[in-house]
């Protein structure tokens, strides 16, 4: 049975790298192209296959529109194993457009994000949970993430949570989080204060006890229930920043599994990332990586 379930969004990503940012009502020559899956639970399910060598369960929402069959493709090809919570729907798939400018090293983004999906929850959907070692949600499905998430509680399997952006499906979440990945845009609407301190304590009093602030190439702020402190990333010239978050949360379920501590996985999970900033788009990094198992 699968070690890593990965629960939430899956897109069909088409990004294209040029040298600088396009100007309104232009055409442009773009240097390099991609297209695959994408989105945070996808791309973390990928980042774990490559790592482990072994088949992650990524539970989302494809349906059988034929633009689904680009990421399906991609994900199988990768080592994911899928479960689709809306197989018998004909939705299309959110489609997200990607431009990734070298000189300014951003990438901008354009999608729905899954936000017209509705992914229900149906306790068939949490078979063999119960066998995991580790359940990451990125919360963009609130129901099959709230349900998937009381599953994994109710079988011991610690549940990690990808909250790069506030969503209101926190408020039914993080009560059931072990870990708490965010990001400087996480911004809780009624917080008085939005320092990273402010953010963690705010957290950890909710419910996770290890918490974690990543800042694209700045230092990750973490805090635990022994210890507080800073990671340092390395610096490089970074070349495509897409969905380095996404693959630092798949390496950083990889590292956990494998029996390292919180810090620990989240250094190595963050030298992961590293690397793939240095490759454009976000399956190339994997020829510059091995399966790790420390």
């Amino acid at each position: 049975m699968p070690s890593a379930w990965f629960v939430g969004l899956t897109t069909v990503d088409i990004a294209y790298g040029v040298d600088s940012y396009p100007p309104e009502d232009s055409k442009t020559l773009a240097r390099d192209q991609f297209l695959g899956a994408g989105g945070p639970a996808a791309n973390a399910a990928v980042a774990f296959a490559v790592l482990s060598g072994d088949s992650p369960r990524l539970v989302t929402a494809l349906g059988r529109d034929h633009l689904a069959d680009i990421a399906r493709r991609d994900l199988v090809d990768n080592g994911v194993a899928i479960v689709d919570a809306t197989a018998d729907s004909d939705h299309q798939p959110p489609v997200s457009s990607i431009v990734v400018a070298r000189e300014s090293q951003s990438r901008t983004i354009v999608s729905l994000d899954g936000s017209r999906i509705t992914a229900p929850f149906s306790d068939g959907l949490a078979n063999g949970l119960s066998d995991a070692k580790i359940v990451l949600i990125d919360a963009h499905y609130p129901e099959l993430s709230v349900g998937i998430a009381a599953a994994a509680n109710m079988a011991g399997v610690p549940v990690v949570l990808d909250a790069g952006r506030w969503k209101e499906a926190h408020k039914a979440l993080l009560p059931m989080v072990d870990v708490a990945i965010l990001s400087t845009a996480f911004e809780r609407p009624d917080l008085p204060s939005t320092t990273a301190d402010d953010v963690i304590d705010y957290v950890r009093a909710i419910g996770p006890q290890k918490v974690a602030i990543t800042c694209g190439s700045g230092p990750i702020q973490y805090s635990d229930e022994s210890r507080s402190g800073v990671i340092a990333v390395q610096p490089v010239d970074a070349i495509d920043t897409l969905g380095a978050g996404d693959i630092l949360h798949g390496a950083f379920c990889h590292f956990a599994v494998n029996g390292n501590g919180f810090v620990e996985a989240l250094s190595h999970a963050a030298e992961i990332a590293t690397v793939s900033c240095q490759h454009f788009g976000t399956r190339r990094w994997r020829e510059f990586v091995t399966p790790i198992r420390r």
